[in-house]
C-alpha cells in the first residue's frame, strides 16, 4: 500500500511539473504520458487483446492500458483526473472497447452528459470526414457506460468530478475474420480513422473545456517523433532523388524535331529522343516496399508516406513504359483525366479569345536567355533578403527546351526567348512559385514537402499561373495556351495521333504552327502525358478557393495539394511543420490587392482581358 501511494504521488507530481513519464501500475497495467495533456485514452484489455485497439492506444500522448481484471481503476484514475482538472481546468477520458453484442454501427460514441455533446459531435464529424465506409453515431445514455460488467472508470455523479468528461468508443470489430484472422487493410482503416479523429477532438476539447491553449501542446522537439519516421522520410527522399521524372520524359531533340516536322510540311509525326535511363525502376520499387510504413503509429504521417510511395511506384511504372502505350495509362493514374466541365471551360476561353491575333513584336521587345537569367538572379536576391539561408542557382543549358525548375534550381534553354511583357510573369511563375515553395518545403522536417506530395502539380501550376495574373501579365494568348493544352490532352486521350492534334490546334483554334507544335509535343511526349491539363484546372480550383475566403499564404509552405490542407493544419497545430519562410513578390503590395478583386469577381473568365 505504501509503495502504491508513493507511485501515485510521483504521478501527480510529474503532472504538476509537466514531466512526461511511463509507469507500471500494479501489476500488469501501464500508464503513459508522453506529454502532460488534459486527457487520457483508456483501454481495458480483458481476457483477449484486440489487435486494433492495442495499436490505437499507443498512438495517443496519454493512455492507460489495463490488463488486470481486478485492477481498482477508480482508485487510480480519479486522483489523476482531479490533478488534470486542477492543472488545466478540465479533463477528458476516452475509453475504447469491443462490442460484446451485435450493434448497428461500426463505432458508437457513448456519452452521459449533455455538456460533452458538442465534443462528441465534433469527433463524429471527423470520423465521417475521413470518407471511409465506417458508420458511427453519438448515443446519449443516463446510465454509466463502459464495457459490459465492468466497473465505471470514474464516478461521474460525484460532485468533485464535475469537470471530468467521458466518451465511450464501442467498436464492432469487423476487421477480424472469424476469431483470429486479421483483415489488415480494414483494421488500418479503423485505427487511422479513429486516431486522426481523436487527435483533432482532443485539441477541440482543450480549446473549449480547459483553460489551456492548444498551442501549448505542440511537439517542441524532433526527438518526440519516433526514429522510424525520420528513417522512412530519408529513404523516400533518397529514392525520389535518384531520378528527375520530367527530364527523363522530355525530349532532348525538341528543337531539331520541330525543324524536321516543318520540313515535312507538318504531315509526318516527329521522332523524339530521350535521355538514357539512369535507374532500374524495379529496384526502386523493391526499395520502396521494404519501408515499414505499416509500423508507424501516427496515422497522419503514415498516410503522407504511403501516399508518396504509391505515387513513386506509379512513376516507376511510367518510366518502364516510356515511349509505349502503357505510359499514358500511368499518366492518367497520376495526373488524371480531363473532365467534361474542364473541357467546356477550355473551349469557352478559346471561343471568347478567338479574335485575338498574335502581334508581331519588335526585336527590342524580345528578351533572350542571358538577360532573362539576370532578371531571375535579381528576384533571387529579393527573396534572399527575407531569409539568409535561401540560395539557388540559375543554369543556362542546351539540353532542354524552354524554362524548367528542377530541385529548386532554374534551368533556362540557351535558345530561349520571350516577349518583354511576359518576363515578370515568368519570373513569378518559376522563381516566385516553384522555387519559393521548394525552399519553404525544404524548411519543413519532412522531405516530401520540398519534393512534392502526390498530386501537388495541380495546385502548384495553378499558383504559378495566378502569379502571372497578380503581376498583370496573364495575357489572353497565355490563357489560350492553357486552354489549348486541355483540349490537346482530351484529343490525345480520345485516341488521335500527333499530327491530328497538331492540325486541330492550328485549324480549329488558330494557333501558330510553332506554338501548336510545342503544345502537342508536351502532351505526346514519352507516349502521352496528361499533366498539361492541370494548369487550367489548378487555376480554376484556386480561384474558387480564393473566392471562398481561404488563406492563400498557407499554400506557399511547400509543394502541397489542396486536399492536404486539413493535414497541414493538424501538423502545424502539433508543431511538426511551420509557416512559410519566404513570401513571393506577388503576394506583397501592391499586387496583393488583386486578390480582393478576384474574390469579388465572377471567376476564371474575369482574367480574360
Amino acid at each position: 500500500m505504501k509503495n502504491e501511494n508513493s507511485i501515485l504521488e510521483g504521478i501527480l507530481q510529474n503532472i504538476h511539473m509537466k514531466t512526461p513519464f511511463h509507469v507500471q501500475l500494479p501489476t500488469k497495467n501501464k500508464l503513459v504520458f508522453n506529454k502532460i495533456v488534459p486527457y487520457i485514452f483508456v483501454y481495458r484489455i480483458g481476457e483477449k487483446e484486440d489487435p486494433m485497439l492495442a495499436e490505437l492506444v499507443k498512438t495517443e500522448y496519454a493512455y492507460l492500458a489495463i490488463r488486470d481484471a481486478d485492477f481498482p481503476v477508480q482508485k487510480w484514475l480519479e486522483p489523476i483526473a482531479q490533478k488534470l482538472v486542477e492543472e488545466f481546468g478540465g479533463c477528458l477520458i476516452v475509453e475504447a472497447w469491443v462490442a460484446s453484442a451485435p450493434q448497428r454501427n461500426d463505432i458508437d460514441l457513448l456519452i452521459t452528459r449533455k455538456n460533452i455533446q458538442s465534443v462528441a459531435q465534433y469527433l463524429l464529424k471527423h470520423i465521417h470526414a475521413e470518407r471511409t465506409a465506417l458508420s458511427a453515431e453519438v448515443i446519449t445514455s443516463t446510465k454509466p457506460t463502459g464495457p459490459e460488467d465492468a466497473t465505471p472508470l470514474i464516478d461521474l455523479k460525484e460532485k468533485k468530478n464535475s469537470q471530468v468528461q467521458y466518451i465511450g468508443l464501442r467498436v464492432k470489430n469487423t476487421y477480424l475474420h472469424g476469431k483470429h484472422e486479421i483483415l489488415p487493410i480494414l483494421m488500418r482503416q479503423f485505427r487511422e480513422t479513429l486516431s486522426k479523429s481523436l487527435s483533432s477532438t482532443f485539441f477541440e476539447f482543450i480549446r473549449i473545456h480547459t483553460t489551456a491553449k492548444p498551442t501549448e501542446f505542440k511537439i517542441t522537439h524532433q526527438n518526440e517523433i519516433a526514429p522510424l519516421v525520420w528513417e522512412i522520410d530519408q529513404q523516400l527522399a533518397k529514392e525520389s532523388q535518384r531520378f528527375d521524372f520530367l527530364l527523363l520524359i522530355t525530349p532532348v531533340n525538341a528543337h531539331e524535331a520541330w525543324l524536321q516536322f516543318k520540313k515535312d510540311n507538318f504531315r509526318k509525326a516527329p521522332v523524339f529522343q530521350y535521355r538514357p535511363m539512369p535507374i532500374d525502376p524495379d529496384i526502386i520499387k523493391r526499395n520502396l516496399y521494404n519501408l515499414r510504413i505499416e509500423d508507424l503509429y501516427d496515422p497522419t504521417i503514415a498516410y503522407l508516406f504511403r501516399d508518396k510511395r504509391r505515387e513513386l511506384d506509379a512513376m516507376m511504372t511510367m518510366l518502364s513504359e516510356r515511349g509505349k502505350e502503357g505510359f499514358m495509362l500511368g499518366s492518367l493514374q497520376i495526373f488524371g483525366n480531363v473532365a467534361e466541365s474542364l473541357l467546356d471551360k477550355a473551349k469557352a476561353i478559346l471561343t471568347i479569345t478567338e479574335e485575338d491575333t498574335i502581334v508581331q513584336t519588335n526585336s527590342k521587345d524580345i528578351i533572350y536567355a542571358k538577360e532573362f537569367a539576370a532578371m531571375a538572379e535579381q528576384e533571387i536576391q529579393y527573396l534572399k533578403a527575407q531569409h539568409p539561408e535561401f540560395n539557388t542557382t540559375v543554369r543556362l543549358r542546351d539540353d532542354i527546351s524552354g524554362v524548367m525548375v528542377n530541385q529548386g534550381m532554374l534551368n533556362i534553354s540557351k535558345q530561349y526567348s520571350l516577349p518583354r511583357n511576359r518576363a515578370q510573369a515568368l519570373i513569378q511563375h518559376e522563381v516566385g512559385t516553384h522555387i519559393v515553395t521548394y525552399f519553404n518545403g525544404k524548411q519543413q522536417p519532412f522531405n516530401l514537402f520540398k519534393l512534392g506530395v502526390p498530386g501537388y502539380e495541380k495546385l502548384q501550376e495553378g499558383l504559378a499561373v495566378l502569379s502571372e495574373y497578380m503581376v498583370g501579365e496573364l495575357t489572353n494568348e497565355r490563357l489560350r495556351i492553357l486552354a489549348g493544352r486541355v483540349v490537346a490532352v482530351y484529343h490525345m486521350i480520345a485516341g488521335n495521333k500527333f499530327v491530328d492534334t497538331f492540325s486541330m490546334l492550328v485549324e480549329r483554334y488558330n494557333f501558330s504552327h510553332e506554338t501548336a507544335f510545342q503544345m502537342t509535343m508536351r502532351v505526346y511526349r514519352s507516349g502521352g502525358l496528361t499533366k498539361d491539363a492541370l494548369y487550367l484546372q489548378g487555376l480554376i480550383e484556386l480561384v474558387k478557393y480564393i473566392k471562398e475566403g481561404n488563406d492563400i499564404t498557407l499554400l506557399m509552405m511547400g509543394k502541397i495539394r489542396k486536399e492536404y490542407i486539413p493535414i497541414i493544419q493538424e501538423l502545424m497545430l502539433k508543431g511538426i511543420i511551420k509557416p512559410p519562410s519566404l513570401h513571393p513578390r506577388y503576394l506583397e503590395e501592391p499586387y496583393i490587392q488583386e486578390l480582393e478583386a478576384l474574390r469579388k469577381s465572377s471567376g476564371i473568365f474575369k482574367m480574360i482581358q
